[in-house]
């Protein structure tokens, strides 16, 4: 995730690409808290009716320098 990490900036998000039943969710949480980004880290489940507020939180995101995972 290091390795990763070193390419990203602030114009380039990372994606990640997942199969059936792969879940990067542990990972990400422990990384982010290596890094003191856990406070953060923003996750959503993007089910009915929670575009809008994951919209919000990419907007907010962008200007505060946060993560969001959908």
């Amino acid at each position: 995730m290091e390795v990763i990490y070193n390419d990203l900036s602030v114009f380039t998000p990372l994606i990640f690409v997942l199969s059936m039943g792969a879940d990067p969710t542990s990972t990400l949480l422990k990384f982010a808290q290596e890094k003191g980004f856990i406070e953060k880290l923003f996750p959503i489940s993007l089910g009915q009716g929670m575009g809008p507020r994951a919209e919000k939180l990419i907007d907010n995101a962008k200007v505060e320098g946060h993560w969001v995972t959908l």
